[in-house]
């Protein structure tokens, strides 16, 4: 049979493969709690929190029991749709003593033994097999969500001043990997607007939680999507904006046309103006949507 007849039009069918990473406490693992029916590889010390209740998790003990852990699940997913790895810095370390009790050498105990970075690249071809493990799990038919805790790193710029660059928490040659694999890589981030008067700087907001899609001198990210640069962290809406990939704006302003009059009577009179602007995309309704049912929530609550 010619190689010829496996030809395929058309993109992948397979479930996407995402790389969130986030600032600590902005719900990375709430965020894979939301996933379609999701099993963590925890590299902390599990789920903590109540939201977490019901969620199926394990916890490895070694590098060896991950890669066992994530064949066995490819082979045998049974109800689990999401593989969730909570948090693949947490899970470096295991790589690295992998490493360094694989090469039994009495002189070598740590990653940094080896010498000029050769413990990192003996590191990085290892973590190629969680990879290979994790393709036949997404092969089988599992969303793959990798979590990852973000650093600031000042990054030496060549051709101008040096600028400060959020990426993973992980060696950038072991993060590398994963990002270039994954499908998606998201900055998770608690939304600041900065106020300047007269000297005094004032931020606001830092409450709501927000994902960068798209690459930018401040922080890592891509997408194979085309994802609004900006989206709420709601892996619900993500993943309905990934696999539909339609304009969801007919259906957002309809959305909120029904909840104007249930506004305050000040708001209402706002957020109509807004609308018949037309100048919004789908981040932008979706925003409005959110703050709209807190306020409507707000005055019920009142009145009750």
């Amino acid at each position: 049979m010619s190689l010829l007849d496996n030809i395929k039009k058309g993109p992948s069918t397979r479930p996407p493969k995402i790389m969130l990473i986030g600032q600590e406490g902005v719900g990375k693992s709430t965020a894979g709690a939301q996933m379609p029916n999701p099993i963590f590889i925890c590299g902390e010390s599990g789920l903590v929190g109540p939201q977490f209740a019901g969620v199926a998790n394990f916890t490895p003990s070694n590098w060896a029991e991950v890669l066992q852990f994530v064949d066995e699940l490819a082979a045998n997913r049974g109800e689990f749709e999401t593989l969730v790895i909570d948090t693949l810095d947490w899970l470096e370390p295991m790589l690295y003593q992998h490493v360094v009790t694989a090469a039994k050498k009495s002189d070598i105990k740590h990653i940094e033994d080896f010498g000029y970075g050769k413990g990192y690249v003996i590191a990085q071809n290892e973590a190629r097999q969680l990879l290979v493990r994790l393709d036949r799990a997404n092969a089988a038919g599992m969303n793959i969500l990798l979590l990852s805790h973000s650093q600031l790193k000042t990054v030496k710029n060549p051709t101008g001043e040096d600028y400060d660059h959020f990426e993973s928490k992980m060696n950038a040659k072991i993060s590398g990997l994963f990002k270039e694999w994954s499908d998606a890589v998201l900055f998770a981030r608690f939304e600041v607007f900065v106020e300047k008067n007269g000297i005094k700087v004032k931020a606001t907001g830092g409450t709501s939680r927000i994902v960068q899609t798209t690459h930018s001198a401040a922080w890592d990210a891509k997408n194979r999507f085309g994802l609004p640069d900006v989206m709420d962290l709601d892996m619900p809406e993500i993943l309905k904006a990934i696999m539909g990939g339609k304009d969801e704006t007919p259906e957002l302003v309809a959305e909120l046309e029904g909840l104007i009059p249930h506004l305050p009577d000040d708001k209402k009179a706002s957020t109509e103006k807004w609308l018949a602007r037309k100048k919004f995309t789908a981040v932008d309704l979706r925003k409005v949507i959110n703050n709209c049912k807190k306020i409507i929530n707000e005055k019920e609550a009142d009145n009750a």
